[in-house]
């Protein structure tokens, strides 16, 4: 018998083997300096700390902090994604970086073995984001810092319709979490935290749906959506709305962080 949340997993293997090559590419939002730099001054780091990337993927966000801390490892469930940013980083000539498989929601680490735990764009895909904050807490060393950044749902009336889309798009989507849901997972992992920052982004529609690779109908289905909503239509909890660069949707992205006890 499968495990829970097994399925899920390969799941999330799946979809994101598919989109590997494309989070080191030239303007993705996962190598956005201006969003590295947005958390790198909410989530400090010394030049002796050990970091931890969970479900980092490529590992821009490690690496970014690798920058100023003594060493970085990046955990993530797809080799593929390991490999992409394997190889980008020794390309860049980055020598303080590590990638592994990592499961984040059963970390192969000791405990207390970190100084700074970090996760970005993750907690949405997964199916247990609680016990994913509990391993957070395990291996981080006592008052150190644990902190999670992620785009959050911003109004519960659209949440669902929010999910049902943004599964459309990408399989490996759970839910998105509200914002007081995400500080209140980490708060019962046992690390203080709270809300150190938020800020809206705004995305291209088209690119952002074509980034999870869905089925041509599946694709279809989304982008009617968001055009429905753009005219006057149905809230899809995207924000989906017409300017000068083409149809776009908005995110609220939060970042939850604190130290742990």
């Amino acid at each position: 018998m499968n495990e829970p949340g097994a399925t899920h997993r390969e799941t999330t293997k799946r979809e994101f083997a598919k989109q590997a090559a494309s989070f080191e590419v030239a303007g993705s939002i996962f190598r956005d300096r201006d969003l590295l730099d947005w958390i790198g001054a909410h989530v400090p780091v010394s030049q002796t700390d050990v970091v931890l990337d969970v479900a980092g993927g490529s590992g821009r966000l490690g690496r970014y902090l690798a920058e100023r801390a003594a060493f970085a490892v990046i955990a993530d469930l797809t080799p593929e994604m390991l490999a992409a940013g394997a190889s980008s980083a020794a390309e860049d000539g980055e020598r303080n970086v590590l990638f592994t498989e990592g499961d984040a929601t059963r970390l192969p680490f000791p405990d207390a073995q970190f100084d700074l735990v970090v996760s970005r764009f993750a907690y949405h895909h997964l199916d247990d984001p609680g016990l994913a904050a509990r391993e957070m807490a395990r291996v981080c060393r006592p008052g150190g810092l644990v902190a999670v950044i992620d785009m959050v749902a911003e109004d519960s009336g659209t949440r669902a319709r929010r999910d049902e889309l943004e599964q459309l798009r990408d399989p490996s989507h759970a839910r998105a979490l509200a914002r007081d849901e995400l500080i209140g997972l980490l708060q019962e992992a046992e690390v203080g935290a709270e809300l150190a920052s938020e800020r809206h982004r705004t995305l291209d529609a088209v690119r952002w749906i074509e980034q999870g690779q869905p089925s041509e109908a599946a694709a279809r289905e989304v982008l009617a959506a968001l055009e429905a909503e753009a005219d006057g239509g149905p809230a899809t909890g995207l924000e989906a709305a017409r300017a000068e660069e083409g149809l776009v949707i908005r995110h609220l992205y939060v970042i939850a962080a604190g130290r742990r006890g």
